[in-house]
C-alpha cells in the first residue's frame, strides 16, 4: 500500500478555480450551445491511430440546459459592476454538458458490452487527452486509455435473471448497487484465489436460485478457472477507461483513485434505451468536469499526488470492472500506490443542498476522508447543508468496495436517500428507462452535480497535498 495518511492535514494550497457560487454567474449561459465533437472534444495531443477509437454518435438534442443561476437581491444602492476575475465556467467543466451526451438516446444505455459503452470511452477518451493527461496502461500499448476483459454469465443463468424478476437482462432489483459478481463476471487464469472463491461461492448461489444443481468440483472444495468457463458463456468485451494526471510534489508516485461507472444497464426486449442519467451519467460526468480545474491545479505545481481518473465497466453486472482494475495491476499503479480512492455514483437527484457518504472501512470506523470531506466542504463558497452518513449498508454495493477488501480508504459519494435529514428510498426511477436528464434538471436545475464536482475537486486537492506517515498494514 501507499504510504498512508495521518490526521494532521496541511491546507490545501489555493487553486485558481470557480467557486460553486462563481459558477452560477449569468455568464455560464454561454454553455448552452450544441454539443459537438469540435466543440470541446478535439485532443490537442497526437490522437490514436485511425480506428482506434470508435465512431461517437451524434450529439443529442440540444435541451436548452438551464445555466446555473442563484437569486441575487436587489441592492438598493446603486454600485458600480464588478471586473469579473473570473471567466465563465467552460461547457467541458459543466457535468451537465456530459451528462446530456452520455445518457442520449444514441448510447443505448451503456451496457457492458455494447457499442455504446465503446462510445462513451471514446468519448471520455477525447475529453482527457485534450487536457493533456495520459494514458497509464503500460500493457495496452495499442490504447493505453483502456483495460478490456471479457465478460461472462452462467449458462442458465437467464433462468436465475427470470426468477429475480429480469425485466431486460439485468435482475429486477430495487436496492441500490451489486454484489460482487451478481450478475456477471471475468475469467482468466491470473486470476487471484480470493477472486476464484468468491466466484465459485456466487456461480452455488446462482445456480441455486435458478432452481438448477451446481457442477462439482473436479477435484477438491474448489472449481478451477477452466472448469467455470465450461459452465459459463462469454457475452461480449467491456472496458475500463483510464488516465492519469501526474503529481508534481515528493509524494508523485502515490495515486488518488477517481472513479465513477461508465456502464448502465442497456436497451430492453423492444429495443427502448435505458439512458441511466443518474445513474451513473451523473457520476461519469463529475469526473470528466473536474479534469480542466484539476489539469490547471498540476500545471501549476499545487498537486503533491497524482490522480487516477478511472471510468469502470460492467459495474452493473456486479462489480466486475472494478474488480479486474484490481486483480489485474496496471504498473504504477499497484495497490502498493494508492493512497486513497474516491467513487461518485448517482449524484445528480434531489436538492442540491445534501449529500449521502460513506467514509468508513469494513469495520464500520471512520477512515481519513471523514475530515476530508468535511473540510472540502467548507471550503464551498456555498457548503452543502448536509453531509449525511446514513447509506453505511450500501458499502459493499458500489465500486469502492473492490479497493476496500484490499483494505483501501474509500470515500463514496451519492445523492442521499428521499428524507433530507438522511434515510428513505432510492429515486422513484432507479433502473428505470426514466431515469433522463430531465428528471435532474427537474429537480436542481443541474446544479446538484456541479455542486458535486466543486466539492469534489476540493477533496482530491485535500487528499493528494495531505502530509503522510508510513504505517505498516
Amino acid at each position: 500500500m501507499a504510504s498512508k495518511i495521518n490526521d494532521s492535514t496541511r491546507p490545501l494550497t489555493s487553486l485558481s478555480r470557480l467557486s460553486s457560487q462563481d459558477a452560477r454567474a449569468p455568464e455560464a449561459k454561454t454553455r448552452n450551445r450544441p454539443l459537438a465533437f469540435k466543440d470541446g472534444f478535439e485532443s490537442s495531443s497526437t490522437r490514436p491511430a485511425p480506428g482506434q477509437l470508435p465512431q461517437l454518435p451524434a450529439p443529442p438534442p440540444v435541451l436548452s440546459l438551464p445555466a446555473p443561476s442563484t437569486p441575487t437581491p436587489a441592492p438598493t444602492t446603486p454600485v458600480p459592476p464588478e471586473t469579473p476575475t473570473e471567466p465563465p465556467v467552460s461547457a467541458d467543466a459543466d457535468p451537465m454538458t456530459h451528462i446530456e451526451y452520455l445518457s442520449s438516446d444514441a448510447m443505448q444505455g451503456r451496457d457492458s458490452p455494447s457499442a455504446g459503452l465503446d462510445a462513451a470511452s471514446a468519448y471520455v477518451q477525447a475529453h482527457v487527452e485534450k487536457y493533456g493527461l495520459v494514458g497509464p496502461n503500460s500493457t495496452n500499448p495499442e490504447n493505453p486509455f483502456q483495460q478490456k476483459f471479457k465478460v461472462y454469465s452462467w449458462l442458465g443463468a437467464e433462468k436465475a435473471g427470470e426468477a429475480a424478476g429480469a425485466a431486460h437482462g439485468h435482475a429486477g432489483h430495487k436496492q441500490f448497487g451489486h454484489k460482487t459478481f451478481q450478475e456477471g463476471f471475468y475469467l482468466d487464469e491470473k486470476m487471484p484465489k480470493d477472486t476464484l472463491k468468491l466466484l465459485n461461492q456466487q456461480y452455488e448461489q446462482t445456480m441455486k436460485a435458478a432452481g438448477q444443481s451446481a457442477a462439482p468440483a473436479r477435484a477438491g472444495k474448489q472449481r478451477s478457472v477452466e472448469e467455470l468457463k465450461q459452465v459459463a458463456t462469454a457475452t461480449g468485451q467491456a472496458v475500463n477507461t483510464m488516465a492519469l494526471l501526474p503529481g508534481t510534489g515528493p509524494h508523485k508516485d502515490e495515486v488518488i483513485v477517481v472513479m465513477a461507472h461508465l456502464d448502465h444497464v442497456g436497451v430492453d426486449r423492444k429495443g427502448n434505451a435505458y439512458n441511466g442519467a443518474d445513474d451513473n451519467a451523473s457520476g461519469s460526468a463529475v469526473l470528466m468536469a473536474a479534469v480542466p480545474e484539476l489539469a490547471e491545479a498540476a500545471k501549476n505545481g499545487k498537486l503533491d499526488r497524482s490522480v487516477l481518473f478511472l471510468w469502470t465497466g460492467a459495474e452493473e453486472k456486479g462489480l466486475v470492472g472494478s474488480q479486474y482494475f484490481v486483480d489485474h495491476p496496471i504498473p504504477g499503479l499497484e495497490l502498493k500506490n494508492i493512497a486513497g480512492v474516491i467513487n461518485t455514483d448517482m449524484v445528480g437527484r434531489w436538492d442540491d443542498q445534501r449529500l449521502s457518504v460513506v467514509d468508513t472501512n469494513t469495520k464500520g470506523q471512520p477512515n481519513y476522508f471523514r475530515d476530508v470531506v468535511d473540510q472540502a466542504n467548507q471550503q464551498l463558497a456555498d457548503p452543502f447543508d448536509r453531509i449525511n452518513r446514513d447509506i453505511n449498508v450500501y458499502r459493499d454495493r458500489q465500486d469502492g468496495a473492490s479497493f476496500g477488501r484490499k483494505g483501501e480508504d474509500v470515500l463514496f459519494l451519492f445523492e442521499g436517500l428521499s428524507n433530507p435529514e438522511g434515510g428513505g428510498d432510492l429515486i422513484p426511477e432507479y433502473h428505470r428507462q426514466d431515469d433522463d436528464i430531465e428528471k435532474i434538471i427537474e429537480d436542481n436545475g443541474g446544479n446538484k452535480p456541479r455542486r458535486v464536482k466543486d466539492l469534489l475537486v476540493n477533496v482530491i486537492g485535500i487528499a493528494a497535498n495531505r502530509t503522510a506517515e508510513t504505517q505498516t498494514r
